[in-house]
């Protein structure tokens, strides 16, 4: 069994948790034992993992497991199930409810906004209107939690309880003279025992503990981790009790100057890490060059370093009928990133004015959730260069294929990656790539002239004549879209499961000894 540890999984996703999800459904497809494993809180955790295709039974949140809520039957909670005095009287708020007694508010119910409308939390007052505790229900039905407030309405306790309603953990909020807040975390009658915790990260390697000694969930054979978020979860692995072979995933970048490969600042995300690696039994690399540079940076631990992709094509995807390219959006160029400094948007942005100088119908479509409020400055640079009609920003989706399906060319301008998911995605679609010529990963998907182009990062005239290359030669831009289609087996299921198998063996040679 190989757990794949993050902090948690949101509905906008970067690609962390896409390649996890990729992973987990590559492990399924070769029925190889894995789950994906969170420790945050969400009473609406399970609507996104359901949402992302991920199954409960292959799913485990912290909170689930002390709350011995995994899997849970989902039951409808709405209004009617809300035990209300008839005296009260009631006020709309939209779909949500107001009700008052004696002219006093003393509840609110919130609703979800679908078609059953069903209930997302219960707010009570005191007579004065201050708000004394808010119960959440699970999505799936069952009073998960409830907060108390104090009089400066900051919540001072949170009570989590199963779907029976017994307590099974209560957080402490403090705040000591000196104003720094902290938690304390109290399990009760935890398989017999009670149980405190001081700090979230103490409570977690306690919970990884149990969860790697669980022979309901871990089944009888070799337990391993992969820690895919090393800078959150990274010292809970290491202050574990029980010592089980675990392994770093890099995601990205791992040093902050490509000039300066052996003695470069850590990428803060790996720091804690790389900088506990004799602690650990592998890293794994996303790409040969960001491996050959991890191994000669650490060759002196002697601890093994790895190498896996983490985009993975599946049969289905390869085995699809190719979108014919003039079924496509002329002229249609797209990005597929989080808008973010890295990613730089701006470049492509700044390119744009020329690309329209030569394709005056060109559309340039920005897809991603925005990091930090990036997307003003970029919204703003649109609006200063008049690019309102061509530039538009499109948010987060959860259907890359149907952008991928529709465009005629995807652009990249980053100045740092790992190893692009959107690229891979891009190539399995037939769409051709634009990307800088980088550590790590572009130049691992892209042959330059073949499926797409490769530019000098920083270079925004040779970007904006590499755009407007492919996008007037419709014919060079169709054989490219063909032999992307072909290029992206490189990272088949099978292809890539072999890679993993490696940690596997790995795995298995430490079990045994």
């Amino acid at each position: 069994m190989l757990f794949f540890l993050n902090d948690g999984i949101q509905t906008n996703m970067s690609g962390i948790e896409h390649a996890q999800i990729q992973r987990l459904h590559l492990f399924e497809h070769f029925k190889e034992p894995a789950k994906i494993v969170t420790r945050q809180y969400s009473n609406e955790l399970h609507m996104v993992t359901n949402a992302a295709g991920i199954k409960d039974e292959n799913f485990v949140n912290m909170y689930d497991f002390f709350q011995d809520a995994r899997e849970v039957p989902t039951k409808d909670v709405t209004i009617k199930n809300i035990q209300i005095d008839s005296s009260w009287r009631r006020q709309a708020d939209g779909i949500n409810y107001n009700y008052y007694r004696n002219g006093h508010r003393i509840m609110y119910i919130r609703r979800r906004n679908d078609d059953k409308k069903h209930i997302i939390n219960l707010q009570y007052f005191d007579h004065f209107g201050k708000l004394l505790k808010v119960t959440w229900y699970d999505n799936r039905g069952f009073i998960s939690v409830e907060h108390l407030y104090d009089w400066s309405n900051k919540v001072t306790t949170e009570n989590y309880f199963t779907p029976a309603g017994k307590l099974a953990l209560q957080v402490n909020n403090q705040t000591d003279k000196r104003g720094k807040d902290s938690k304390s975390f109290h399990l009760f009658d935890f398989r017999g025992h009670d149980y405190q915790f001081n700090g979230f990260d103490a409570l977690t390697a306690f919970f990884l503990d149990q969860l790697v000694t669980d022979k309901e969930i871990c089944g009888d054979g070799p337990v391993g981790l992969v820690t895919d978020r090393v800078y959150e979860i990274g010292w809970s692995v290491l202050h574990m009790k029980h010592r089980v072979p675990r392994y770093m995933q890099l995601h990205n970048d791992h040093v902050n100057d490509n000039n300066n490969i052996l003695h470069s600042a850590l990428n803060f995300n790996y720091e804690w890490g790389l900088n506990h690696l004799t602690d650990l039994d592998g890293v794994i690399a996303l790409t040969p060059q960001q491996q050959d540079d991890v191994k000669a940076r650490y060759a002196k631990t002697g601890v093994p370093v790895f190498r896996v992709p983490g985009p993975i094509v599946t049969s289905d995807i390869l085995n699809r009928p190719h979108v014919p390219f003039e079924k496509r959006h002329k002229h249609e160029v797209v990005t597929v990133a989080r808008l973010s400094p890295e990613k730089q948007q701006e470049h492509l942005i700044a390119a744009w004015p020329k690309v329209l100088k030569a394709v005056p119908d060109a559309q340039l479509n920005l897809w991603g959730y925005a990091n930090d409020n990036y997307d003003k400055k970029l919204r703003k640079q649109v609006k200063g260069l008049g690019l309102e009609s061509s530039v538009h920003f499109k948010g987060y989706t959860n259907d890359v294929a149907d952008v991928d399906d529709h465009a005629q060319l995807m652009v990249l301008p980053s100045r740092v990656e790992g190893l692009p998911l959107t690229l891979v995605e891009a190539a399995a679609h037939g769409l051709p790539a634009i990307a800088n010529d980088i550590k790590y990963g572009p130049s691992d998907v892209i042959i330059d002239g073949q499926d797409g182009l490769l530019t000098k990062n920083g270079d925004i005239d040779g970007l904006a004549k590499a755009i407007i290359s492919l996008l007037t030669d419709q014919d060079r831009l169709a054989k490219m879209s063909a032999n992307a289609y072909k290029d992206c087996k490189l990272y088949s299921e099978p292809s890539v499961m072999k890679l993993w198998q490696k940690i596997l063996d790995n795995m298995n040679e430490k079990e045994a000894k």
